[in-house]
């Protein structure tokens, strides 16, 4: 684990602050950006990484020359990759702003890439910093289900589309009433499963915004390994580094515990991850 991580106590500290503020956002913008959390997720900041992305975009249609928004872009692995294979103008927007940061450092380290091919902009999902109609797609990873107002930021998504613009979204999906009580709450939600919809509300919400949903495509497998990764690198670190580990949200032990539940719920099909396309 990377010597430089923040000292435990420190980020606790933060998380603290901001769930008793009630700033969810927060904490996911201060979570993900961690480099305790970036090592435990490893080269997958989603279940599926890059393959999950190329099929998502795959599923919305998005090619070359068209202008790609990514919504909640985290340090930019996403609107780099789109950038770089399939030729696309991209934006990305986070509310964190270390996320951008490191996304904007990314971009400059792309250095085959075209000048101002990606670009890197601070800003809230539910008030997105762009121009009515200005994009032809909008992506959206593993984020939505973090958001307090969804209806708000699928609007919002809609309203930067061009008409016909398209849109793909990849996220957890869960099954509330077969969650046990530690997959529920403020601090689920950091961890993408306290706030998700199932399948169904995910389809009334698209609808309700006024999309049209062209594909559903569940990618729990990946989940399910993603979540065996977590719990397998919690275990080795708290031998080695459980210090830093105390950065977590409820520290070593309630991190190892959160993340056996987690698997245990994919196990019995009460947690998932899925794809949802869609067009405006």
């Amino acid at each position: 684990m990377s010597a430089g991580a923040p000292a435990g106590a420190d980020q606790a500290a933060a998380f603290a602050s901001l769930l008793d503020a009630g700033d969810v956002k927060g904490c996911c913008a201060t979570a993900y950006a961690s480099p305790v959390v970036r090592w435990l997720l490893g080269d997958e900041l989603h279940p599926g990484g890059d393959r999950t992305t190329r099929r998502a975009l795959e599923l919305a249609a998005v090619g070359r020359g068209d202008r790609l928004l990514d919504v909640a872009c985290g340090s930019g692995a996403s609107a780099l990759l789109a950038a770089r294979e399939l030729g696309c103008e991209v934006v990305g927007v986070d509310y964190g702003e270390i996320a951008i940061a490191q996304a904007r450092a990314a971009a400059e380290a792309e250095g085959d890439m075209p000048a101002g091919r990606a670009s890197f902009v601070s800003g809230d999902a539910e008030a997105l910093p762009a121009a009515d109609g200005e994009f032809d797609a909008v992506l959206c990873e593993c984020s939505l289900c973090t958001f307090p107002d969804k209806h708000r930021a699928v609007a919002e998504m809609r309203r930067v589309l061009a008409p016909g613009g398209r849109l793909a979204i990849t996220d957890v999906v869960a099954d509330h009433e077969r969650l046990p009580d530690e997959l529920r709450g403020a601090m689920a939600t950091v961890a993408c499963v306290g706030e998700a919809l199932d399948e169904a509300g995910y389809r009334e919400l698209l609808a309700d915004g006024g999309f049209s949903v062209t594909a559903v495509e569940p990618r729990s497998a990946d989940a399910a390994r993603l979540a065996e990764r977590v719990h397998d690198r919690l275990r080795g670190a708290r031998l080695i580094a459980g210090d830093q580990l105390e950065a977590l949200p409820g520290g070593a032990a309630g991190a190892i515990e959160l993340a056996q539940t987690a698997r245990d719920a994919i196990a019995a099909g009460a947690l998932g991850y899925a794809i949802f396309a869609a067009t405006r």
